[in-house]
């Protein structure tokens, strides 16, 4: 059997006393769409957070495409294929389309910095790489036309879609979002579910998605992990995890509800 592409092992949060995420273990095979779900204050971002490296974090192991990744910062973890979105848009408003989403080609633009200055033959040859780059990933997400528009002009979704280009426009082995259909139509949430499918069968992508919206989650994820007050109650295929009592008990507080 291959190894996991994401092999978390007790992965441990502590804010001084509070312990927000409680040894929680994911194994996520290469091409499988996860879904991480539970009621709020569950830990799921916090989860996410210490996966990314953004908070620091204990755990027995951290492996990513057969690398160890337990003590390395943030962007070294990126630069390793692991790329993320926030619950919260965090975009650059006055950027343009263009400039917010070449932030996520920071690890992958290999200019020779005095050929640049000098104008020599291929001195910028990276940056128009990471351009066309862009162009590339913009058409696939169907918004090719905000190219040069400043964010603060776009939709709340099309915002959201820069956000993703951004995280996906350097290739990465693992997407994970969190929560990419707050504050989206349903209409705009079923192309959300079409876009994931296709980054998975098209792109070869595996995706960790937290999100709210269940029906979104239930009917896209291959399998389903659930926490509850920093644990993990419940994993399965999304039949099994919508109807396990304590997962109906996390978030209706009776499940005979």
């Amino acid at each position: 059997m291959n190894a996991p592409l994401l092999d978390a092992r007790d992965v441990t949060v502590r804010f001084g006393g509070l312990i927000a995420v409680d040894a929680v273990s994911l194994a996520i095979p290469e091409r499988e769409i996860r879904g991480l779900i539970g009621p709020n204050g569950a830990g799921k971002t916090t989860f996410f957070n210490a996966i990314s490296g953004l908070v620091p974090h204990g755990g027995a192991a951290l492996r990513f495409d057969g690398r160890d990744m337990l003590h390395l910062p943030a962007h070294r973890r990126a630069a390793a294929g692991m790329r993320r979105t926030f619950q919260s848009v965090q975009l650059v408003p006055q950027f343009t389309v263009l400039e917010n989403v070449l932030v996520g080609m920071h690890t992958g633009i290999a200019d020779n910095p005095a050929a640049s200055v000098l104008g020599l033959p291929g001195g910028n040859r990276g940056e128009l790489g990471a351009q066309r780059a862009v162009i590339e990933v913009l058409e696939f997400l169907g918004i090719g036309e905000t190219l040069l528009q400043r964010v603060n002009q776009l939709t709340f979704a099309q915002q959201r879609y820069v956000e993703i280009a951004r995280a996906i426009v350097g290739r990465p082995k693992l997407l994970m979002l969190d929560e990419p259909a707050a504050g989206l139509s349903p209409g705009d949430v079923k192309m959300l579910d079409a876009l994931l499918r296709r980054l998975r069968d098209e792109w070869g992508m595996t995706i960790l998605l937290v999100e709210h919206v269940l029906s979104l989650v239930l009917e896209i994820s291959d399998r389903v992990t659930v926490l509850d007050n920093g644990r993990m109650i419940a994993e399965g295929s999304p039949a099994e995890v919508a109807d396990d009592p304590a997962v109906k008990t996390a978030y209706l507080g009776n499940e005979n509800v």
